[in-house]
């Protein structure tokens, strides 16, 4: 069974005009934060904090909502099978609704909004519109769009897999460029850390999930050719030890970067097997 988009040209150009506004509203951000930057003088590398987490997690839900897209072709055992269209509308809606409210977001924060971790001299906490329910209602914009896209991308499992694993293999690139330009040990590290904690359970679970869906399907993954590669490299080498040497390792900075490498590893055995196999 394939996706909606893959052989409906409506579905296809609905996808590509949400997809075409997603895309085009971020640039807009960013272009209007470089602009405002520039304007007032204040360079475009002199106060940022984040030390690149930002491209990074970019980078990471790009990555997987783009791996996602093309994994509900390459394993049509997991696309969605009922309510097709209805489902298909609520992702797209869903999206939709992302977009709108971060921009509402943005708009509410003015010209304190930037895209990178950032602090300028009057600063104020700004508590109006969404800011009175949630602190990072931008953020919650972009969650809501990503996560939104295994519904309209036909995909049962695959999408909220390779979200999950976006996710770890983000938080674990970013603990590893904060362990390399040495601030592997101060507590913004402790949050990416327990961050990623939580991401490498939850694509735990979510793997064993999509497997039991799968069925016997899942064969060629668990008890093929690809085997090895699966139990040894992803769930051994990418999530199992990362666990436990985050659990174990608590300050230490040799074993967060190792940890984090891992990672990394496996979240490029987790593609690696799952388009390779399908297409083996």
């Amino acid at each position: 069974m394939t996706p909606l988009y893959d052989g409906g040209p409506v579905a296809r150009t609905l996808i590509e005009l949400v997809l075409l506004l997603w895309l085009g509203t971020e640039a807009w951000h960013g272009v209007g934060v470089v602009a405002r930057t520039i304007r007032e003088g204040r360079g475009l590398g002199t106060s940022g904090q984040d030390r690149l987490s930002g491209p990074v997690l970019i980078a990471g839900i790009g990555l997987a909502v783009g791996l996602g897209i093309r994994a509900a072709v390459f394993v049509p055992q997991a696309a969605i099978r009922e309510f097709r269209p209805e489902i298909f509308g609520l992702g797209l809606a869903l999206t939709l609704a992302g977009i709108a409210f971060r921009w509402y977001a943005i708009a509410r924060l003015g010209r304190f909004f930037n895209t990178r971790v950032t602090v300028v001299a009057d600063q104020v906490v700004v508590e109006s519109g969404p800011y009175r329910l949630v602190r990072h209602p931008s953020y919650t914009g972009v969650l809501l769009s990503a996560t939104a896209q295994p519904f309209w991308s036909d995909a049962r499992l695959m999408g909220a897999l390779f979200l999950a694993s976006g996710a770890s293999t983000g938080m674990a690139a970013v603990s590893l460029i904060l362990a390399v330009t040495g601030d592997g040990t101060g507590a913004g590290m402790a949050k990416v850390k327990q961050a990623d904690r939580y991401s490498m359970i939850i694509e735990l679970v979510m793997l064993a999930i999509f497997l039991a869906a799968l069925g016997s399907a899942a064969r060629p993954i668990v008890s093929g050719h690809f085997a090895p590669l699966f139990w040894g490299g992803l769930v051994a080498v990418g999530l199992v030890i990362p666990l436990v040497l985050d659990f174990v390792g608590h300050g230490r900075k040799a074993l967060a970067t190792v940890s984090a490498v891992l990672v990394l590893v496996g979240g490029f055995i987790l593609r690696y097997v799952m388009v390779m196999s399908i297409q083996s």
